[in-house]
């Protein structure tokens, strides 16, 4: 399994807008192709709940980063080491924030039982640092929102935050799964549609208009 992991930060307070984890299958012993377009993954979206301290989003997103760092094969992140910073000032000492903060200032030496850090704001065949809508640019993947500006608008309903955190962190797990050799396309892929086509109903829950088939 591969897991990529990102956060959003209001301009105005110092506490994340969203978590996202975004998790593809992969194999040791194969690239996988997705030249049909056609990709199902998992993912969490965590958005703060009413009533939430500024910490409590940053607690949840540490358990999801234990749990990333010792059961997936691939934990990728984008410019990832700010968030890590940013959690660590909000929540406090946190286990999960605290292991994959020591280990991503050296992601060359993975350690034993754990995940390797792939940053692909650095570690690809990209000359870094780069932005991510460079890097989707570079390989190939089209992207409409989410990759701009890593700060949260504020002012999205709760469906198009979630949008927006899973077309972001889908991306930079699709960079991540190209570099690392793992997965391949010959023609352009478009993140949006597959968003779309694996969390439509989801979406159409928190209030998006389901798509028209």
């Amino acid at each position: 399994m591969l897991a990529a992991v990102g956060l959003a930060w209001s301009d105005y307070v110092p506490r994340p807008t969203w978590g996202c984890t975004v998790y593809l299958t992969v194999e040791s012993t194969r690239t996988l192709v997705l030249d049909d377009h056609q990709l199902n993954f998992g993912y969490q979206v965590l958005t703060p709940d009413p009533g939430d301290g500024p910490g409590a989003l940053a607690e949840r997103m540490d358990h999801l980063l234990v749990a990333c760092r010792r059961q997936a094969k691939f934990l990728a992140g984008h410019d990832f080491v700010v968030d890590l910073q940013r959690l660590a000032t909000v929540g406090g000492r946190l286990r999960g924030v605290d292991g994959v903060r020591q280990q991503w200032t050296d992601r060359a030496d993975k350690g034993r039982g754990m995940a390797r850090m792939i940053d692909t704001a650095h570690d690809g065949d990209f000359p870094g640092p780069a932005a991510l809508a460079a890097v989707c640019e570079h390989a190939d993947l089209k992207v409409a929102v989410g990759v701009h500006a890593d700060a949260d608008p504020g002012n999205d309903g709760v469906a198009a935050t979630v949008r927006r955190a899973l077309t972001r962190i889908l991306a930079v797990a699709l960079i991540a799964a190209r570099s690392t050799g793992r997965y391949r396309w010959a023609s352009p892929i478009d993140v949006d549609q597959l968003v779309t086509d694996a969390a439509w109903d989801r979406l159409a829950e928190l209030g998006e208009s389901p798509p028209v088939s």
